[in-house]
């Protein structure tokens, strides 16, 4: 049985080189969470799935807003190819403690025909000792951004 990671880069690497759609994927991203005091400090969530639909949900008390988005082909392409670039399963920050004003974030990416997933957890100053992580966050915040204004040729992928 190979590695779950080997399985989800040859079949990203397969929809990059045309040879298998993005059906069965599935990437989830979410940034913020409780703060140290208890405190609800808001929270990002990013989905896409392989059939193309992008869900962003944010949420921070009693205010909730969230958009939804079908992706083309293309964009989806662009999106994987952003996780090939950027492979945030490289990268192994160290179970710790939160640190004051650090944001949560959790990165996973899953292929549902195979049942496999990998994902990681890890604080937003962590980003600094591991910039694969950094550059990625940078991205999926721009990605972000462009679907809550409903434009994804906004996105800086």
């Amino acid at each position: 049985m190979s590695d779950p990671v080997e399985l989800i880069e040859r079949r990203v690497q397969a929809v990059l080189d045309g040879q298998r759609s993005t059906q069965g994927l599935h990437l989830f991203c979410q940034i913020g969470g409780r703060g140290l005091s208890g405190q609800d400090g808001g929270i990002t969530t990013l989905q896409i799935s392989g059939s193309g639909w992008a869900l962003v949900g944010w949420r921070d008390g009693d205010d909730a807003e969230m958009f939804s988005h079908q992706l083309s082909d293309a964009d989806m392409r662009k999106i994987y190819g952003l996780l090939m670039r950027f492979p945030f399963w490289t990268a192994s920050p160290r179970k710790r403690e939160r640190e004051e004003n650090e944001l949560n974030i959790h990165v996973r990416i899953s292929d549902q025909e195979k049942g496999i997933s990998h994902g990681i957890q890890f604080y937003s100053d962590d980003a600094e000792e591991f910039p694969i992580l950094k550059d990625l966050m940078q991205r999926i915040d721009s990605l972000i951004s462009a679907l809550s204004e409903g434009v994804i040729e906004g996105a800086q992928l």
